[in-house]
């Protein structure tokens, strides 16, 4: 009996069914763990070597972990589920193991307890990101594939908005607290107040987006254990469209028959796109690598000379 091309398909390409770890978020913190057991973290690829590089305590359990798998040490990621991960030259997501209690930072507080919406965050900046417009929320799973969340908790929609009115991107922090970064808007009075009280440190973190992206990183609220955050496979673009994003689609096209032609909007109205978080797996290797370091420039000597 002739097997028809589609059924030929289907028996020399089965489909493989998306398994829990392909559908949760993993770009949580990226840590680095020295032979000496030392756990480290910076805010970005360079501020380590110019003094911004931060020893965390109680991490005996990470180092143990990493060490049992890499001897010479390693870059991993903890995210809010407590599990450590290392990305592979091959591309492949590797869990290398669970802790139950978290690290603290020697000079940083990553768990402030008196801490209110709006205020600005002096911890470290990283977890796991995730972005959001309007009603739509996603984040990258460890394939590296876009994942709609399945539902939206109204709270933290609602404190998002708040802060974050056009949209953009967020982190969920491993001790379970949802900072983000934001455009110059009135802050609570108590900021000024909780900037004069910040160390150093924590003023040398702030500084540091500032300097980056213009933007003031705040807190948001704390992940509450109910929402139970849950996402939907990834989109197979290579697939014909379903039935739902058929209706979606004819839903959309009807806004365009007939009726007044909407207001375009203002050429000066500024939108902030989702992607002020970092998310990127593909320098973990190199992360920490001291070579080449001595070609750094600032910003401000671009295009000097020019």
């Amino acid at each position: 009996m002739e097997t028809s091309g589609t059924l030929k398909y289907l028996i020399q390409k089965p489909q493989i069914m998306p398994t829990e770890e392909d559908l949760n978020c993993y770009l949580g913190i990226r840590l680095s763990v020295s032979t000496d057991k030392t756990v480290s973290w910076q805010p970005n690829r360079f501020a380590g070597n110019h003094g911004a590089r931060f020893n965390l305590s109680n991490a005996g359990n990470i180092a143990n972990i990493v060490l049992a798998n890499y001897p010479k040490g390693a870059t991993v990621r903890l995210n809010r589920h407590g599990k450590l991960l290392k990305y592979k030259q091959d591309g492949v997501i590797e869990v290398l193991g669970q802790i139950d209690d978290l690290p603290m930072f020697d000079k940083l507080n990553p768990n402030p307890v008196n801490i209110s919406p709006g205020m600005i965050w002096g911890g470290p900046f990283a977890g796991d990101a995730h972005h959001f417009c309007d009603d739509r929320f996603w984040t990258v799973n460890t394939k590296r594939k876009r994942c709609h969340w399945k539902q939206v908790p109204e709270e933290l929609k609602a404190a998002l908005v708040r802060f974050k009115p056009a949209g953009g991107s967020f982190l969920m922090t491993p001790w379970k607290h949802v900072i983000a970064l934001i455009q110059p808007i009135p802050l609570p009075k108590e900021a000024q107040e909780q900037w004069n009280a910040f160390s150093k440190e924590e003023k040398r973190l702030v500084q540091i987006k500032q300097k980056s992206v213009e933007m003031l990183p705040i807190y948001i609220c704390r992940v509450n254990d109910d929402w139970n955050i849950e996402l939907d496979e990834p989109v197979d673009y290579s697939k014909p469209l379903s039935k739902q994003e058929l209706g979606d689609m004819m839903n959309f096209l009807d806004k365009f028959s007939g009726g007044p032609s909407p207001k375009s909007e203002p050429e000066n109205k500024k939108v902030e796109q989702p992607n002020d978080v970092e998310e990127d797996w593909s320098d973990d290797e190199e992360f920490f690598d001291e070579e080449g370091l001595d070609i750094l420039y600032t910003p401000s000597e671009i295009g000097v000379g020019k």
